[in-house]
């Protein structure tokens, strides 16, 4: 049987997504500024591409990129900033819950898709059965003080998580493979970068002494640069893929990756790790039944 290609830059992905959480938590860098620099990296490491490629011509295209570009300088910011205060490991594991939400947000937009589940009984069980089992892992996961205290600092970054993949799909869809492989990446952080620099001189949300910091600048941008290859390698996965929802999926396995981590370096886990991950598998499981239907 042949490796799928998707599947190893899904791999790829999740293991890269684990090494920037991983960092930051090393490192802390000051959330804005780890948001901003990461971003002079992406745009630095794909500008070459951009020269050679050149630019999408689709109006669509950058309008998508537009709304994802404005939903991401909020998630991201929030996303580094939680990173050292309650660790990788349990924002890993609280973020695939994004998948549940836009499940059952998804027969409200569209109550008649509710009658294709129906249709394959089977598969329609297997569901409701791993919604009850994904709710009795959540209910333990209350009583975790670290776990609830993350997921309502990064309450944002789900919505983001909710409602980015979308945008990203429909994005890379109204382009060819190439200018939406590195496009994608290169023209999100540009606007990005636009509006975090107009917000520093209106808001002033950190010093500038913090934000071109030493630390912030170096640290920012080595995981920035790791961060792009991230990005470029999942785009590639979504061309790659017949199903968005795989990739998704594959990707959840990056708070697996972050606990092998921890168990190399003796780290401690924080949080109730058996009711997260037990909540990441069954993210996982709806991502492959829908895709089934």
């Amino acid at each position: 049987m042949v490796f799928p290609q998707w599947a190893l830059f899904g791999l790829c992905t999740a293991v890269l997504s684990a090494s920037t959480m991983l960092m930051q938590e090393k490192f802390k860098v000051n959330g804005f500024a780890m948001a901003f620099w990461n971003k002079i990296a992406c745009v630095s490491v794909i500008a070459p591409f951009m020269v050679y490629y050149g630019f999408p011509q689709e109006t669509r295209f950058y309008v998508l990129i537009g709304f994802s570009a404005l939903l991401y300088s909020i998630s991201d910011v929030v996303f580094y900033r939680t990173i050292p205060n309650v660790g990788a490991g349990t924002v890993s594991r609280i973020l695939p819950a994004s998948v549940i939400f836009s499940f059952l947000l998804w027969f409200v937009i569209d109550p008649a898709s509710f009658s294709s589940y129906l249709q394959r009984p089977a598969i329609a069980a297997l569901i409701f059965l791993t919604l009850c089992l994904w709710v009795y892992f959540a209910t333990h996961l209350r009583k975790c003080a670290v776990s609830m205290k993350a997921a309502r600092t990064i309450w944002f970054v789900l919505f983001a998580s909710v409602v980015g993949p979308l945008l990203a799909k429909e994005t890379t869809n109204s382009t060819d493979i190439v200018h939406g492989i590195y496009g994608y990446a290169f023209i999100q952080a540009l606007m990005m970068i636009f509006v975090w620099t107009v917000f520093f001189y209106v808001r002033k949300p950190v010093t500038s002494s913090v934000l071109l910091s030493r630390h912030a600048c170096r640290y920012g941008l080595m995981i920035g640069c790791v961060n792009a290859l991230s990005n470029v390698l999942g785009v590639i996965a979504l061309y790659k893929v017949d199903n968005p929802a795989y990739t998704s999926a594959v990707g959840f396995l990056n708070s697996v990756f972050i606990l092998l981590a921890y168990a190399i370096m003796g780290r401690k886990n924080d949080g109730n790790v058996i009711a997260g991950i037990g909540m990441v598998a069954c993210a996982a499981f709806i991502i492959i039944l829908k895709a089934q239907v």
